[in-house]
């Protein structure tokens, strides 16, 4: 039987924090001897929280701590998650921030926005990265993006501070045009942002549409409208920085210190439901569309809508979309699917009626000829992320 490990997990204890706890969770259920401490990553007594504990090792990233001259006076085995530490020697975990920045870039292009733009926050490495990667990525298409960064912290502060950052920021919004794509530099910031824009009557997502990062389904689900967001493998940092840290523990030499994780995917939701597009009778049929989305839906339903012939409404529907109307019903059916595949436990059969489907039988043959996997498939990849293995 091996001897217990001291390990400290320094992260919030929300949001992100709460799923790499979760990745660290499922590595020592198969390594019992591992005994975890948590520390808020923002307590003011994590350095002396540490020191009395005296772990054997730690998986942390700096955050508004000390925690690499802790590491570093005490030569505890550290993995670092989220950064990338400037010794080189210290192996880490992190997000590959330039493909988050392309993937969300690419997202709204197809989408047919020309305006882009970026809300975070100054004082984290995180935000500073993705503003960097989407502006980049914008950029190389051909287009600008707008940055707007807030110059302190925005939790814990006072009345006045707040209302400057209200002014800035509602004066930043009222000078893009519009309509914009905006990226928010996670989902709470995106959450809050959609807020703020109703309250100044600025619509969701007609004139300013909002995508966040990292897939909170709590944040994502009560937004209003719901919010679009790419999913990142928090999980699997969790997972991977247990591994290393086991092999550092266990005197393994690390070959690779540097591991760069992929985002997962993207969940379209309500918030960047909308197409950019000039031709009135396609905006009217996209409308219908949407509205009646949950619905059994044939084109005809949609020429007596608009009231043309089937042939001037597929070459309206190439011209602005390059698919026909029928391929438009069967993408925005399967997005809907998509969407309560991962947000919900409801069966097939279930979604099926509530997407337009006549069965769960028609749905995974639409679903599996348009996405190339199975929705059973889908489910599984969406709640379930990929983890490493130990080496």
């Amino acid at each position: 039987m091996k001897k217990e490990r001291k390990i400290a997990v320094v992260v919030p204890w929300h949001g992100y924090g709460r799923n790499i706890l979760l990745g660290v969770s499922k590595f020592v259920y198969s390594h019992p001897y591992w005994t975890l401490h948590l520390v808020q990553s923002d307590s003011p007594v994590l350095e002396k929280d540490l020191r009395q504990w005296n772990p054997d090792g730690i998986i942390s990233g700096v955050v508004d701590t000390e925690l690499g001259i802790f590491e570093q006076q005490y030569e505890r085995p550290w993995v670092a998650i989220l950064m990338q530490p400037d010794d080189s020697l210290i192996p880490f975990v992190t997000l590959d921030e330039d493909a988050i920045g392309r993937m969300a870039a690419s997202y709204f292009m197809e989408r047919r926005f020309v305006n882009f733009a970026f809300l975070g926050n100054d004082i984290y490495e995180f935000s500073l990265h993705r503003a960097e990667a989407f502006r980049y990525a914008v950029e190389e298409a051909g287009y600008e993006c707008s940055v707007h960064l807030y110059p302190t912290k925005v939790y814990n502060i006072d009345k006045q501070t707040r209302e400057e950052i209200d002014r800035e920021k509602l004066k930043w919004l009222e000078s893009l045009p519009k309509p914009v794509a905006v990226l928010a530099c996670n989902d709470w910031e995106a959450f809050q942002f959609i807020q703020f824009c109703r309250q100044y009557s600025f619509r969701i997502p007609e004139d300013v549409a909002v995508l966040g990062i990292s897939n909170d389904e709590l944040l994502c689900n009560i937004s209003n409208p719901p919010l679009s967001s790419i999913r990142t493998p928090d999980e699997r940092v969790g997972y991977d920085a247990a591994v290393l840290l086991e092999q550092m523990l266990n005197g393994k030499k690390i070959s690779q210190r540097k591991h760069f994780l992929s985002p997962m995917g993207l969940i379209s939701r309500q918030s960047t439901d909308v197409l950019q597009v000039s031709d009135p009778v396609v905006v009217k049929a996209l409308r219908f569309i949407q509205e009646h989305v949950a619905e059994p839906m044939r084109v005809e339903d949609l020429l007596r809508h608009v009231f043309i012939s089937r042939t001037l409404l597929e070459r309206k529907f190439r011209a602005e979309l390059g698919r026909t109307p029928l391929a438009e019903i069967r993408r925005q059916r399967i997005q809907r699917v998509k969407q309560m595949l991962a947000d919900t436990d409801l069966s097939l059969a279930e979604i099926a009626g509530m997407c337009g489907f006549g069965s769960d039988v028609r749905l995974s043959t639409v679903f599996k000829e348009t996405t190339g996997i199975s929705p059973s498939a889908f489910r599984k990849e969406v709640k379930t992320p990929t983890s490493a293995h130990e080496s």
